[in-house]
């Protein structure tokens, strides 16, 4: 069999680090990953989609918000979309799983809440069954996998395992700590363990992955971390030729942005303009980059102008969004800096002031301070002298 393998879509995220225009565009494009995962699943034959969990970001979606993604899947009839509760839409009582359930809901979306062997319908042999791990809780300290190792299926089935959590010994990167034995998919006899709440594809053994999100939602930047990162939408296209067999896992594109991290260290006023050159390069529309850029180094007055213009200002235009830190970008003006200013009066006086201060290592706020009065007084000559 085929399936597409995916979770974590998390439709209804607010996006609070973000301008609100932009964090709009980010939900509507979780929204329109449903469709995208459809097209997919026509174009390459997958029967079915797996969604490992946290198919919605939080307890009480509106009733557009929660109705939206089960729309989009009813437009792919041939397509079955088996859906389970993560620790972002766990299972409650009265939640929006019930509120599903009440509603109309089309006939090739299953909803697997509660754990047992679950047969997928279809005249291919062998047959085969989901084995799904619902949360009943955001945390669970049990590993709720483990039933899966005496759920009694057919002889010859294709058995498959859907859950969410993460994985003993490889660190937790979801909200809950729910711990799955990296070992489950060989001790329950599993063709496949799908998994779900890390955000990034992870390849845990031949049988046992974790999808990824289909539509980034975060930057992925942790301490220590340096150069460039792009964190993509993806998801996995699973071709299972028998119950003991090998599956074959080929990443899927699937995201509308792209989230890149870029942190860079500029020593010469330069280097400004082969950073723009370098940003503007990342991807042939810049309008789908969401950029979290971290600058350091020194640059002249004239270099720092050319910086906000640059990067600050045409940059952050051209992308969808940008979080610029460049609190570490330092002023060194030079003589000529200074002589821009004024060449004699109180003004080159202040100047000088400000320069000394600024390069005062040991007076870090004060420095900070003064680094950006003189930074002000510069472009303020500048707008001053144009305007002559």
């Amino acid at each position: 069999m085929r399936l597409i393998h995916t979770s974590d879509l998390q439709i209804g995220k607010v996006f609070g680090f973000l301008d609100p225009e932009i964090a709009v565009l980010l939900q509507d494009a979780r929204q329109a990953v449903v469709g995208t995962l459809g097209q997919l699943a026509i174009k390459h034959g997958a029967s079915e989609i797996l969604l490992a969990g946290d198919i919605y970001d939080k307890q009480q979606p509106s009733q557009v918000t929660l109705a939206k993604p089960i729309e989009a899947m009813r437009r792919y009839p041939k397509v079955t979309w088996h859906l389970l509760p993560g620790n972002h839409d766990c299972v409650r009582e009265n939640g929006l799983w019930a509120r599903l359930i009440r509603s109309k809901l089309p006939e090739n979306v299953r909803l697997h809440l509660v754990p047992g062997a679950a047969e997928i319908p279809s005249q291919a042999a062998p047959p085969a069954y989901i084995l799904p791990a619902p949360l009943k809780f955001i945390s669970s300290a049990d590993d709720l996998t483990s039933y899966m190792d005496r759920e009694p299926t057919p002889e010859g089935a294709i058995r498959i395992g859907l859950a969410h959590g993460s994985i003993v010994g490889f660190g937790s990167e979801g909200d809950a700590a729910n711990y799955i034995a990296p070992t489950r998919a060989d001790q329950a006899g599993l063709a496949y363990l799908a998994l779900g709440d890390w955000h990034r594809q992870i390849r845990i053994n031949d049988r046992t992955w974790y999808s990824g999100t289909p539509e980034p939602d975060q930057f992925k930047r942790r301490p220590g971390d340096s150069g460039s990162i792009c964190n993509g939408g993806a998801a996995l296209l699973v071709d299972i030729a028998g119950p003991r067999a090998i599956p074959t896992v080929t990443p899927l594109v699937t995201g509308r942005y792209r989230w890149h991290q870029i942190a860079r260290t500029l020593v010469e006023d330069s280097e400004v303009a082969r950073l723009e050159d370098e940003l503007r390069a990342l991807e042939a529309d810049p309008s789908q980059i969401l950029l979290d850029l971290r600058v350091e180094g020194v640059l002249s007055l004239a270099g720092r102008k050319e910086f906000e213009e640059r990067i600050a200002s045409s940059i952050r235009a051209a992308f969808c969004g940008m979080r610029l830190d460049d609190s570490r970008l330092a002023l060194e003006p030079t003589e000529a800096d200074l002589d821009d200013i004024d060449r004699a009066g109180f003004v080159r006086v202040a100047a000088d002031r400000l320069k000394a201060l600024a390069a005062d290592a040991a007076a870090t706020e004060h420095a900070r301070i003064a680094a950006l009065a003189l930074k002000r007084l510069y472009i303020e000559h500048l707008r001053q002298a144009g305007q002559k």
